[in-house]
């Protein structure tokens, strides 16, 4: 288990500790991208609190999880789709290899028969 890290950053002015697993690197960008988000929509509305950014950025930021999440179960279903198809035509090969080698000793036994008929009629 990683070891959790404790990073400052600055949101809005306020400053937060934050504790994580994740790098530094990563806690600090993370702070950042919400800095600037919270940043410009109170820029672009002289009139929006700090809050009502917040509250904003937090509804825009929890729709991109929820619909990442969507679209990561979407392709976790469809690779569980692909892989299940893929066992079918997998037994379906290994099912045809064992057909097609029974059929090819049944011709090589109808040959070999074929050849005893042939050489007790003396056709060549």
């Amino acid at each position: 288990m990683a070891e959790n890290k404790k990073v400052k950053i600055k949101v809005c002015g306020y400053e937060f500790i934050i504790t994580s697993e994740e790098s530094e690197e990563y806690v600090r960008n993370v702070g950042e991208k919400v800095n600037s988000h919270i940043s410009k929509l109170i820029n672009f509305s002289g009139s929006m609190s700090t809050t009502m950014a917040s509250i904003f950025t937090a509804m825009e930021f929890g729709d991109d999880a929820a619909k990442a999440k969507r679209t990561a179960d979407n392709l976790r279903q469809q690779l569980q789709d692909f892989l299940e198809a893929a066992t079918i035509a997998k037994s379906e090969a290994a099912e045809l290899r064992r057909r097609e080698h029974t059929l090819q000793q049944e011709v090589n036994d109808l040959k070999k028969k074929l050849a005893i008929i042939e050489n007790r009629q003396g056709i060549k």
